[in-house]
């Protein structure tokens, strides 16, 4: 066994070792992840196997491909996300690194290749969820605002604008202090994140829309670890 040979096989990631377009080696985990029976089946396929005839972008795999080899032979190595299949016709996304290196006088491309989907569904997850989240806030009839951790808006829906009668852009420069109680009696709405609950008080504001008396719930919002992140604070307004 030669010594890229020993290293190659070691490797925890998919690896293809290419050369003139074909594969003329690759470890168990690139058997693994393109759904082979074992490392050997990949020698000897042309490196466009790999992918489905076009990418999403519409690009031909296989001239596509060729060409990134091309450009790592040439001394221009790169990491691109790119969608690949496995031997059963299912595809998915992947990042593949490519660069040139010299074994035996013939110049050999490592094909480094890391699965991605479940990477991808995740940050599509969250975005679903973050989109969600916001149609959640600008549609609730309820006034709302969203503090970070350093008691400054983060973000505030169409009826808090209504009833305060400030302007959205002018709400960006403020912080939790041009909000307190003009009484002085009411509890801070740091005091959420600083208790982990909801701070419930009835408070007299002084706004553009003329001075209110409200009602307003201010309670923490946690990540998945317990840990305080934001505070949510919803108004009710009680103005006789």
């Amino acid at each position: 066994m030669t010594w890229y040979r020993a290293i190659l096989y070691a490797l925890p990631d998919a690896v293809l070792l290419v050369e003139d377009g074909r594969c003329i080696d690759g470890n168990t985990a690139a058997g693994r992840l393109f759904g082979l029976a074992g490392r050997e089946e990949v020698i000897g396929r042309d490196i466009s196997w790999f992918s489905p005839p076009r990418q999403p972008d519409g690009r031909a795999s296989g001239e596509a491909i060729h060409a990134c080899i091309l450009d790592a032979i040439r001394g221009r190595p790169g990491r691109f996300a790119w969608q690949c299949r496995r031997a059963d016709g299912t595809t998915f996304d992947a990042e593949i690194a490519l660069a040139a290196a010299r074994i035996d006088d013939a110049v050999v491309i490592p094909a480094s290749i890391r699965d991605s989907s479940r990477e991808n569904l995740l940050l599509a997850g969250a975005r679903a969820a973050e989109w969600r989240a916001e149609m959640v806030i600008q549609g609730n009839p309820m006034p709302l605002v969203i503090w970070d951790l350093a008691m400054t808006l983060r973000a505030v829906n169409k009826a808090f604008l209504q009833m305060t009668g400030y302007e959205r852009k002018t709400l960006e420069s403020m912080s939790v202090h041009d909000f307190e109680s003009l009484d002085r009696t009411a509890r801070k709405i740091a005091d959420a994140a600083l208790e982990g609950q909801t701070v419930l008080e009835e408070v007299t504001l002084d706004l553009p829309a003329g001075t209110r008396t409200l009602i307003r719930y201010s309670t923490p919002l946690v990540d998945g670890d317990g840990n305080v992140i934001e505070i949510l604070t919803v108004y009710r307004d009680i103005t006789p």
